[in-house]
């Protein structure tokens, strides 16, 4: 069988080298890849080409992949797909898995969103208002709400761009949040903050026919108990949720296959890769969080780890419209990620610039993100620095392995320890 080759985008995130370790695992590809930093544990599985290249500047990441000539490319990062990249391919005949600029509006503007849910099923959308303009009214629509309240920025943007204020207390917080996002961006949205369990599926799409996977819950919260700074994910568990039945289940994928079909009438092209929702489960209520179109960061690591195929089996399926057609894709045992950040991450940078030692950690559940390299030395940037994960029979015994393994990495770093046993 001839080799394909293969191009990977995307950050320097546990994702990314845990897609590279799939890719090294079978002879068939040749793995280039084209980070926006260096992940020297990524280029270790490289057995193409490897660049480092700054991902805003779309131009020289299409015109690399046209020296390079690879029979596809994955796109991992979210703001890649945002710019374009997808219809640039399309133009010169390469496929991409991932989505037209058009159809990555559905994460690309959380209004876009509420506003396609307002018309196909509002029921599925909190109480919301979009703001375009900094006033009183802002403050004003925040102190309808009694308990909490969620500010959005509308776009892409770099870091957290949800936060979650309790009121009264963080009012005034809250307000000066909204006029600087604002400010910066030129929209936001209030919402009505909506208690229940958080959950998600990621659904991979061929265009036509999706793949669901198990349901998975994602630690975005910085601390213990789900709280603190919003991040884009401390870690993620697979397990059987109590509350997530199967008629719930059937409701989230059907959610998913109505915005497939909207996405789909939003482009010239079928929408192929990943759609990750995110929902609200409040007994046998839903309401829908927000839907991404890229390969999430943790729970990518998770999936990738419970395959019974190797990924590029998905890949290919997904290329040729026959996504259908796989069986037994995912083992039903438990899966635990955690991440390490700095030591007071996103609050100061008082840590970033030292040492990081995790050379004790078993290799096998070690998911390699964004560190800096010195000497030889990995040294902690402001920013999640690796990931642990492994896959067990019990959450007690899933947990004792991820956290064992934790425990052996030295350096002034946080890390969750409530993961597998916060709302589980």
């Amino acid at each position: 069988m001839a080799v394909r080759h293969v191009v990977l985008i995307g950050g320097a995130t546990g994702r990314e080298h845990a897609i590279a370790k799939h890719f090294a695992r079978t002879k068939k590809y040749r793995l280039s890849v084209i980070l926006w930093a260096e992940n020297l544990f990524v280029r270790d599985l490289c057995n193409g080409e490897y660049h480092v290249i700054d991902l805003n500047d779309i131009d020289r990441v299409f015109n690399k992949i046209m020296e390079i000539l690879p029979d596809y490319v994955i796109v991992g990062q979210g703001e890649v797909i945002q710019r374009g990249l997808k219809n640039m391919l399309n133009r010169v005949g390469i496929k991409c898995i991932a989505p037209t600029k058009e159809a990555a509006k559905i994460e690309g503007s959380k209004t876009y969103l509420r506003d396609l849910l307002s018309q196909k099923a509002p029921d599925l959308n909190p109480k919301y208002k979009d703001f375009f303009k900094y006033s009183d009214k802002i403050k004003n629509y925040i102190q309808t709400f009694d308990d909490k309240v969620v500010i959005k920025c509308d776009g892409v943007i770099a870091g957290p761009r949800v936060r979650i204020y309790e009121l009264p207390e963080q009012l005034e917080e809250a307000v000066r949040n909204a006029e600087r996002w604002i400010k910066d961006y030129g929209h936001i949205i209030v919402e009505e903050y909506i208690k229940g369990h958080e959950i998600a599926i990621m659904s991979f799409s061929d265009g036509v026919h999706l793949l669901h996977t198990p349901p998975f819950k994602n630690h975005k919260r910085i601390n213990n108990g789900n709280v603190g700074e919003n991040t884009s994910g401390m870690g993620t568990i697979i397990c059987d949720f109590s509350y997530m039945t199967e008629e719930i289940i059937k409701k989230l994928h059907a959610i998913t296959e109505m915005i497939l079909e909207e996405c789909n009438k939003s482009t010239d092209d079928l929408f192929i890769g990943s759609l990750y929702g995110e929902f609200l489960v409040c007994g046998n209520d839903i309401k829908v969080i927000e839907y991404n179109c890229r390969f999430g960061n943790p729970s990518s690591i998770n999936m990738l780890a419970i395959m019974n195929v190797n990924f590029s089996e998905i890949c290919e399926h997904i290329l040729e419209g026959t996504i259908d057609k796989l069986n037994n894709v995912w083992s039903n045992r438990v899966c635990i990620s955690a991440y390490i950040v700095p030591e007071k991450y996103m609050l100061d940078k008082e840590y970033v610039g030292t040492d990081l030692d995790f050379s004790r950690v078993d290799s096998e559940l070690l998911y390699v993100g964004n560190v800096a390299y010195r000497d030889g030395r990995c040294i902690l940037k402001n920013s999640r620095a690796l990931a642990v994960c492994a896959v067990g029979d019990t959450i007690n015994e899933t947990r004792e392995k991820v956290y064992s393994e934790l425990q052996k990495i030295e350096g002034k770093i946080h890390y969750r320890t409530d993961i597998g046993l916060w709302e589980c």
